[in-house]
């Protein structure tokens, strides 16, 4: 069998559960919810490090926040690891990027790509919302960046037929919304009426009217994104590559949406402890879809509790591929799990945040680690500045009690404890023990800012 063409799609916030093919009624998403009849969907796939560029930084190496030098929003990755891109382009792949990079900021020559042999990207569209196609730029969008964004991967696709027909391409498209501010879509999908919408349970009271119109609002967003990935797999089926393309739909991490008590960095009218809506170890920040179809190699219309992690999609892929992982990812190789045949699974995937934000919110988010099973999540702060947290997924499945103060509980925190170690352990991870800044308290790791401005911003109170 030939090697499959490769598309990721990555919308940025996307909660697991605003999906209809997450079992969510409420939110209409028809598009992606037939790559999920048609596909693997995994119930456990979860974003390691819930922020937008670290996320980034694991996606592309396989290896975590601490090791690949992207440990919080606007740093650097790091240039001695070999990136997705890379190693499929030495295999004989067209490579391509557009979207939300979040990696650096345009232009975008051959050293600055990362590997990627086309680029159309941006670092972050609250700041430069102009992209750059590789060295030429900067460009203005006009319309709606989603739909930009889809117009310029239908016509790499097109044009790669054309041209290269008998080359395979990867490309990774990354989706800036649904990202707050969540009314950034076309009106044609401002269907949603609040007062029908539910909400967990685990919304404080006094919140859920607010939250059912911040879901108003991100659920059009949602159903808007649905659309335009409906014309992805037009486009597929029209060039007739369908077949053998594997195409995947995931998210960088999810958003609170006011679970929990969480509200956005920007509410200031709410104690700093409470302003951060994603960078936590609860399911509604790091529980992320992850939807993957290939019709010629993987076997569909089904899903897996295999826990996935989002270190684990690198060498996943090129195990679907035939091509070597190469040494030093930290990730596993899970692509049996797409195949629907046996193999080893984890245990628990590994969490953290080792950054205090964009660029600060230490007061609020804090630095932690966390080990999540299919059964419980428990998560420790730095020098334990928050008690730490332990839920029963089976029993307490939107996390509302923690189990870590009760004595009852006390062998399977021990044991959770001893599970989060042994990932410390075996990932280098030196959250314990290593030389910390003095000002954010972040660990000494080599990282760089991606732009020296961040150094004298850094340094400025920011949403606190």
């Amino acid at each position: 069998m030939s090697k499959p063409n490769i598309i990721i799609v990555v919308a940025d916030q996307l909660r697991y559960d605003s999906l209809g093919a997450s079992g969510n009624s409420d939110v209409k998403t028809p598009n992606i919810d037939t790559l999920a009849e048609q596909g693997i969907v995994f119930n456990r796939a979860f974003s390691s490090c819930p922020i937008c560029s670290p996320y980034r930084g694991q996606l592309l190496t396989g290896c975590y926040s601490h090791v690949n030098g992207v440990v919080d929003n606007e740093y650097k990755l790091r240039t001695d690891l070999t990136t997705l891109p890379q190693v499929l382009g030495k295999a004989g792949y067209h490579t391509a990027f557009v979207g939300k990079l979040h990696l650096g900021y345009g232009p975008y020559p051959k050293e600055k790509r990362l590997g990627f042999g086309y680029m159309a990207a941006y670092n972050h569209p609250r700041w430069d919302f102009v992209y750059y196609e590789n060295e030429k730029g900067p460009i203005k969008v006009d319309n709606w960046p989603p739909e930009n964004e889809t117009n310029l991967t239908i016509r790499f696709i097109e044009d790669h037929i054309q041209d290269r027909g008998d080359q395979p391409f990867a490309l990774i498209l990354v989706w800036p919304l649904p990202h707050w501010p969540y009314d950034l879509y076309p009106y044609q999908f401002k269907t949603y009426d609040p007062n029908f919408l539910r909400i967990s349970p685990n919304v404080p009271t006094v919140m859920a009217d607010y939250a059912r119109r911040d879901f108003a609002e991100y659920y059009g967003c949602i159903s808007a994104l649905d659309a335009q990935f409906g014309r992805i797999l037009g486009c597929l089926d029209e060039q007739r590559i369908a077949e053998n393309t594997l195409l995947c739909m995931t998210s960088d991490h999810g958003d609170h949406i006011f679970s929990h008590g969480f509200v956005k960095p920007m509410d200031t009218w709410m104690h700093r402890s409470l302003r951060m809506s994603k960078a936590s170890p609860y399911d509604e920040s790091a529980h992320i879809p992850f939807i993957a179809r290939w019709p010629a190699g993987i076997k569909g219309s089904r899903s897996t509790d295999a826990l996935f992690n989002s270190v684990d999609v690198m060498p996943s892929i090129l195990g679907l591929c035939g091509i070597d992982v190469p040494t030093g990812v930290q990730g596993a190789d899970l692509s049996h799990v797409f195949r629907g045949e046996e193999g080893p699974l984890a245990k628990s995937v590994y969490l953290q945040i080792l950054g205090p934000g964009w660029p600060d919110r230490t007061r609020s988010i804090g630095l932690w680690r966390a080990v999540r099973t299919g059964r419980y999540t428990y998560a420790r702060w730095l020098d334990n500045e928050v008690g730490p947290l332990l839920f029963d997924h089976d029993a307490d499945p939107w996390e509302m009690k923690n189990l870590a103060v009760n004595p009852e509980y006390a062998s399977i925190l021990s044991e959770l404890e001893g599970e989060l170690e042994k990932w410390m352990q075996k990932t280098a991870d030196p959250f314990d023990t290593g030389e910390r800044y003095a000002d954010t308290r972040m660990l000494k790791l080599g990282q760089e800012y991606n732009d020296p401005k961040w150094n004298r911003i850094a340094k400025s109170p920011h949403w606190l």
